[in-house]
């Protein structure tokens, strides 16, 4: 094996903030710590505001996963005859022709 199968990839998120320079401001904007202006900031407070209705968006897909992992559960239990039955239920339920 390679060097590069040994390696393991990781993901991130980043935030990319893009600050551009104008002359034609009157003032310059404060930089703070880190070289980030007043707007960066507040654009922080923004990101950071989202975080309770990315929560709930989250807790959201989580009840639907495991809904969706239930029902695949449950069909594995059923014979070959009740899946033909509800296979033919659902093809006519869309208006398919039968098989």
């Amino acid at each position: 094996m390679s060097d590069r199968q040994h390696h393991h990839r990781h993901l991130r998120s980043v935030e990319v903030i893009t600050v551009t320079e104008t002359t034609e401001t009157p003032a310059e904007e404060p930089q703070h710590e880190a070289g980030r202006s007043t707007a960066d900031i507040a654009a922080l407070f923004d990101v950071a505001g989202r975080e309770e209705e990315a929560i709930r968006q989250l807790d959201g897909c989580m009840a639907r996963l495991h809904e969706v992992q239930h029902a695949k559960a449950a069909l594995k239990t059923l014979s070959a005859p009740e899946l033909r039955a509800a296979l033919e239920f659902r093809r006519a339920a869309l208006g398919g022709e039968p098989a």
